[in-house]
């Protein structure tokens, strides 16, 4: 069993809220917005809070591209909350670059490490 540090319950635990979030809003908008605001936050505080770790170029820029991401769930939250039904293209953007992240930056640092 791993050992899960506070910074990574709060990470997984945003990331959950978010998804839900998408769906609660198709039931409960007012909810669905507070839970996308509140989700982002803790997503946004612990992707800052946990830099590359590595010395590479490639895995600063998979990095960054993963802040570009953590900015576009930002743009859906605002999106969200004021109504524009914008807030799923760029919710949508940036699940699909957060799991090109979350695939390649573990094969970018275990390369980098050996």
């Amino acid at each position: 069993m791993k050992n899960f540090n506070i910074k990574t319950i709060i990470y997984q635990l945003s990331a959950l809220l978010i998804v839900m979030a998408a769906i609660i809003h198709s039931f409960d908008a007012l909810v669905g917005k507070y839970s996308m605001i509140l989700g982002t936050v803790g997503y946004a505080v612990t992707t800052f809070l946990t830099p590359y770790p590595g010395k590479s170029l490639k895995g600063k820029r998979l990095f960054n591209i993963q802040i570009l991401a953590v900015l576009l769930m930002a743009v859906s939250a605002y999106l969200m909350y004021i109504d524009y039904s914008a807030w799923v293209v760029t919710l949508f953007i940036a699940a699909i670059l957060t799991l090109y992240c979350a695939i390649v930056l573990p094969r970018v640092y275990k390369k980098e490490e050996e």
